[in-house]
């Protein structure tokens, strides 16, 4: 991850709370005192529309109900002095029963500045989604019969846009360079000639982005197999490593979702069939994988029609975060999980991941879960996703 990627401009804005009648220097006591529990450089402190409520003593109830707004989640900062935490019980509670959400926080907490890092990165992340573009080549893949999401609720619940794009709009025979770079990330390894054909599919893609001023692509990639024996799964598995969350089979759900991770943790993940799940034990499986998110791969035909070109890859880290949004965006799957191994097996997609998850995890996958394609990250962010799920008003399923 790019380590300047969270440095923007957005702030998160906490309002402090105390009695009606606190003089200024009650307010500046314990800004000092609790400044150290945020980034200086990603705090302001407001009066109006916060997203931090801080509680310094009691009687600050009523000023912290006429901060808020319905249907929206605040983290409440208390701590076991001058009746802060009274105060903050009560206005949650008056909170829950007025359709607002929230978490209460002790402050003086050693876990209090991880979680309000995790809770900027999560509400700047949600910020940045309002106004970007999903670009939408063909249509969803029919066998995606509970994952076909509308493009109002896209733009309703997530504040991306759908632009839809027909496969006739892209010419790749008139692709006659590749660029060096992606014939670099893929080049020591496949047929060269193949190779060369699906840069031209990166190309034809990648083209798409700044015509359509896109922010995101999302294909309907078995037509084009069948048609012209060519893949896109280099082509995606590239994009991604751009920074453009790139999608299979014109699932738009889950390009929401890898929108939704590249702008809250900082990097698209990899969208996997699930394969198996048996015995606390899930097999996630793709033909395409975010580059950056492997240590080493090879070059393999795609699983299903045994064409053109696909990623065998190994993926990073020893603990992976799991998630996935139901179709109306108002439910999200989220666990953290173990790696048990790296298959690689000829009977499933190339890029393949056996993880040990828990039994509430497993029942969801066996009872109730929301579609196949799920989506996976290297590393915890069970938490940063849970505050988001929040900010958007969605059920957490763990």
């Amino acid at each position: 991850m790019n380590s300047d990627f969270f440095n923007v401009i957005d702030k998160l804005r906490v309002k402090l709370l105390a009695f009606p009648a606190a003089e200024p220097s009650v307010y500046d006591k314990y800004k000092k005192k609790y400044i150290s529990l945020f980034n200086p450089e990603q705090v302001e402190f407001v009066n109006n529309n916060p997203e931090v409520l801080m509680f310094l003593s009691g009687g600050a109830e009523r000023s912290a109900i006429e901060s808020v707004q319905e249907y929206r989640f605040y983290l409440v900062l208390a701590s076991k002095n001058d009746n802060s935490w009274a105060a903050a019980t009560e206005t949650v509670a008056w909170m829950s029963q007025h359709n607002i959400s929230t978490m209460l926080v002790n402050a003086e907490s050693p876990e209090a500045p991880i979680l309000l890092s995790e809770y900027y990165k999560a509400v700047t992340g949600v910020k940045r989604l309002h106004g970007q573009r999903l670009g939408v080549v063909g249509s969803s893949s029919e066998w995606l019969v509970a994952s076909a999401v509308s493009p109002f609720q896209l733009q309703s619940k997530m504040g991306i846009e759908q632009v839809d794009i027909a496969w006739s709009d892209i010419v790749f025979d008139e692709v006659a360079q590749v660029s060096s770079d992606f014939m670099a990330l893929f080049g020591n390894t496949g047929d060269k000639k193949e190779l060369f054909e699906s840069g031209k599919v990166y190309e034809g893609l990648a083209s798409l982005i700044p015509f359509y001023k896109l922010n995101s692509l999302s294909v309907e990639c078995f037509p084009m197999v069948n048609k012209t024996s060519h893949t896109a799964c280099l082509a995606l598995a590239k994009l991604n490593y751009d920074g453009i969350p790139a999608a299979c089979e014109a699932d738009n759900t889950s390009a929401a979702g890898m929108m939704f991770a590249s702008e809250v943790c900082g990097f698209s993940p990899w969208m996997a069939n699930t394969i198996f799940v048996e015995a606390e034990k899930a097999v996630f499986a793709h033909c395409t994988v975010p580059m950056n998110l492997v240590s080493d791969f090879k070059l393999d035909t795609h699983f299903e029609t045994n064409k053109g070109l696909a990623v065998a890859g190994n993926i990073k880290g020893e603990v992976v975060t799991i998630f996935r949004f139901n179709n109306t965006f108002t439910k999200m799957f989220i666990a953290e999980a173990d790696v048990f191994s790296r298959p690689q097996k000829r009977v499933a997609c190339r890029t393949q991941l056996e993880v040990k998850i828990t039994p509430s995890a497993t029942k969801y996958f066996l009872e109730y879960p929301f579609g196949n394609h799920h989506l996976i990250l290297p590393g915890k962010f069970a938490q940063r996703l849970k505050l988001a799920a929040k900010l958007l008003q969605m059920e957490v399923v763990e």
